[in-house]
């Protein structure tokens, strides 16, 4: 079965053939003590067991866990990131062979990194989620640049377009000219919604405003608009960028959309 999953910092995407995108939060504890009392499990509540570890993750672990975390850096080549892609695939993925693609910030999509993450997922995982053992395996992995790959949901055959992908750890900034991806004009900026100690929506947007400008953007661009913030920034990015628009009604699941879209063109 193919499948697309972004595990982003904050939730984690997962979207199928002929299922509507799941998002659950990406929260994770690790080595949580079992509950005493047990409770009904909410859809995104999970108990997990994988390599040795064990713990909580999605909406148990913001309730329960003691030491709950978030991972957010500029590349998805860790545990966390793994830990939240299997999970997807266990709970929402049909059968145990898989073909994925996941994603990268444009930053660190770099031929060694995206070598490092095939390297992890390819391969045999066993892993246990509320008492229910699946044993998972991903046969091929592809890693899509984020940004860049939600602009193919409506980038024109001729032309350019500008991208803004804002997460809760960085923001891409991606440009696609004639449906190609353009790298002198895409970039991460390393923080995003959930880096600053006090988020202030208008100076964000003013200060990614300012980022993409300062690169050559101009403010009379088309610039889409993607990712978890992006519906709270939309109407301060207006000020600056003239004809920034959110990229459809659900912009939080454009990337992983995108990524279906290439899997089912990489895996036939």
């Amino acid at each position: 079965m193919i499948a697309a999953i972004d595990p982003g910092n904050r939730r984690t995407k997962y979207a199928g053939l002929q299922q509507r995108p799941f998002v659950f939060p990406s929260a994770i504890g690790v080595n949580d003590l079992a509950r005493n009392l047990k409770r009904e499990t909410g859809p995104y509540d999970f108990e997990w067991e994988y390599e040795g570890k064990c713990g909580f993750a999605g909406t148990l672990a913001l309730e329960e866990s003691e030491y709950v975390e978030s991972r957010k850096d500029d590349s998805k080549a860790h545990f966390d990131a793994k830990l939240r892609t299997l999970i997807a695939l266990h709970r929402f993925g049909a059968g145990h062979e898989f073909d994925i693609v996941v994603g990268q910030p444009i930053e660190t999509h770099t031929e060694a990194e995206k070598t490092t993450i095939k390297r992890m997922y390819v391969g045999r995982h066993d892993l246990t989620i509320n008492g229910q053992r699946k044993v998972i395996t991903i046969n091929r992995c592809e890693v899509s640049p984020e940004g860049a790959a939600a602009g193919l949901l409506v980038a024109p055959n001729t032309g350019m377009i500008r991208v803004i992908d804002i997460g809760s750890g960085s923001v891409n900034f991606a440009t696609i000219i004639d449906r190609k991806f353009n790298n002198r004009g895409s970039w991460t900026f390393t923080e995003g919604m959930e880096s600053k100690r006090d988020l202030q929506p208008a100076a964000f947007a003013r200060q990614i405003a300012s980022k993409a400008i300062n690169r050559k953007w101009a403010s009379t661009d088309k610039v889409y608009l993607v990712g978890g913030g992006a519906l709270e920034l939309y109407p301060f990015l207006q000020e600056y960028l003239q004809h920034a628009q959110l990229i459809d009604d659900d912009p939080c699941t454009a990337n992983v959309r995108a990524f279906l879209m290439i899997a089912r063109r990489v895996y036939g």
